[in-house]
């Protein structure tokens, strides 16, 4: 038996965008010279990464969730800080992003989503106790 070949080609893989959204989206990573962006359907939010990457299947229950999600596989670092940077100076919504590790390649993404919303919130905490903390207020 023969061992599969797994395409490790650099992808942008996004969650949570209108179809409006996904075209202005993959419209500006093209101007930026980026690969174009491939939605993750909702019957597939409850795999393994791995399997969202690197095979068809689907999942027998839907994940459901409002998030948007950029994740990067195999991007090179630079192309990743473009995508980030030069996103926020568009009219494009504003998603949480984050890269394919390999810690979280063997996760669920609807583990890993949740995951990047905990940090996120602890994140956007922390930034509005230091706000806070600046100009004396106290709570």
């Amino acid at each position: 038996m023969q061992a599969q070949k797994l395409d490790m080609s650099p992808r942008i893989l996004i969650w949570g965008y209108t179809g409006e959204e996904q075209e202005a989206f993959c419209a500006f990573l093209g101007e930026i010279g980026a690969p174009p962006a491939v939605s993750i359907p909702g019957n597939r939010g409850c795999l393994f990464v791995h399997e969202i990457l690197f095979s068809d299947k689907e999942s027998e229950k839907a994940f459901i969730c409002d998030e948007k999600v950029v994740l990067f596989f195999n991007m090179e670092a630079q192309v990743v800080h473009k995508v980030m940077n030069e996103g926020k100076k568009r009219d494009l919504p504003r998603p949480i992003y984050a890269m394919v590790t390999r810690q979280n390649i063997e996760w669920t993404f609807d583990d890993l989503v949740e995951h990047l919303v905990k940090e996120r919130n602890f994140i956007t905490e922390k930034k509005r106790q230091r706000d806070k903390e600046r100009v004396g207020g106290h709570s």
